[in-house]
């Protein structure tokens, strides 16, 4: 019988202690979030979309959309079913898309897709989104507007022309307000002054009526 030498035993029990690790994660199938890619790039006002594969096993499990830099302190979104007005999830099973719509720059940063798990540390996997108001400065194809979530590509013109008609409206009813006011400051001072004015007339009469009646009544001289 041969004797194993020192490498061959370490390398046995390497691949033991491998199977004992991956043994108590159970199957890769099982634990895996990946998502589509780990940088997206995409402009103002488009519309993108990504892709968060998972296993099937968590097909009834609830999944998340979260921002932050950090995977424990991320702020959540939106949770499935349910959508924003902006940002839309749709879960197929398998995978969850995310679209999120009318792009700000503003919305630049770190993204999470999660599912929970039960008695178990959620599954989750990052993506950093860059929004550039310069269309050729995208190098990335996928975020070309396409909404995956199964509705129409939306554009963000309509809104961003009510927002431009409500701001503009607003500027009206200030400047209406101010004009107003400015109006009604004015109307109070000439009020007033009128007033000062016939307090002032008032005054100046009683004087020469007082003087008038003193000089009206002289002394007769005994």
């Amino acid at each position: 019988m041969e004797a194993r030498s020192p490498r061959s035993r370490c390398q046995q029990v390497w691949f033991l202690l491998r199977s004992l690790s991956l043994a108590c994660r159970g199957p890769p199938s099982h634990y895996a979030m990946v998502m589509d890619e780990k940088v997206k790039e995409s402009f103002v006002l488009d519309t993108a979309s990504a892709i968060c594969n998972y296993s099937t096993h968590y097909k009834d499990h609830p999944k998340y959309w979260c921002r932050g830099y950090f995977r424990d302190y991320c702020n959540i979104i939106a949770f499935t079913p349910n959508s924003t007005d902006r940002v839309a999830l749709r879960d197929t099973g398998n995978q969850l898309i995310v679209t999120v719509s009318c792009l700000t720059k503003e919305d630049t940063g770190w993204y999470w897709c999660g599912v929970q798990r039960d008695f178990a540390r959620d599954d989750m996997d990052f993506t950093e989104l860059v929004v550039t108001d310069d269309r050729r400065a995208i190098t990335n194809s996928f975020w070309s507007g396409q909404d995956l979530s199964g509705n129409k590509n939306r554009s963000c013109r309509a809104s961003k022309v009510v927002h431009k008609a409500d701001h503009s409206r607003m500027s009206i009813l200030i400047i209406c307000i101010l004009i107003t006011g400015l109006g009604l400051i004015s109307i109070f001072s000439r009020l007033s002054r009128r007033r000062r004015n016939q307090r002032n007339r008032r005054g100046k009469g009683l004087t020469r009526n007082q003087k008038t009646s003193q000089t009206s009544v002289s002394p007769t001289p005994l």
